[in-house]
């Protein structure tokens, strides 16, 4: 079986961390929709959970993108790390903003906690994106070259 390169396995880890997002995400949903706090606005909350389900699948999508380009040409495409890092740090500390609205709601609590739990995957999935960016490649072993 073949090893795969460091930098594509980290890869690999952040896109399946960025996926564990989506489906703690996903998991929220009847949650919110079953709130009876005065005041909710289900339907608005779960439009934007959508959303940000629909955000971060893009955000997947060009993980899977990058492990492509990687393994066809070798090279590090750097602004896309960047791209990706940058955009769940922003769409994270956008989320964060819902976590601490159902902070409120005693009832559906774990909403909340649910979704901290989605932000702090997110952040962790950025951060090895940062780390490959940073990742120096393996430098060829001269000596074991046969002439």
């Amino acid at each position: 079986m073949k090893k795969l390169p460091k930098d594509e396995r980290i890869l690999f880890i952040a896109a399946g961390i960025l996926l564990l997002s989506v489906i703690l995400m996903i998991v929220i949903i009847p949650g919110i929709l079953n709130d009876t706090y005065h005041n909710a606005y289900a339907k608005g909350a779960v439009l934007g959970v959508s959303l940000a389900i629909i955000i971060r699948l893009i955000i997947f999508s060009g993980y899977i993108k990058i492990i492509r380009d990687n393994r066809r040409s070798g090279k590090k495409s750097k602004g896309a790390y960047i791209a990706i890092g940058i955009l769940l740090i922003v769409f994270g500390l956008i989320y964060m903003d819902g976590a601490f609205a159902f902070l409120d709601h005693k009832n559906i609590l774990y909403v909340s906690i649910l979704m901290f739990m989605s932000i702090l995957c997110e952040f962790v999935a950025s951060i090895l994106t940062f780390v490959v960016l940073f990742l120096k490649p393996k430098k060829p072993n001269r000596r074991a070259i046969n002439i």
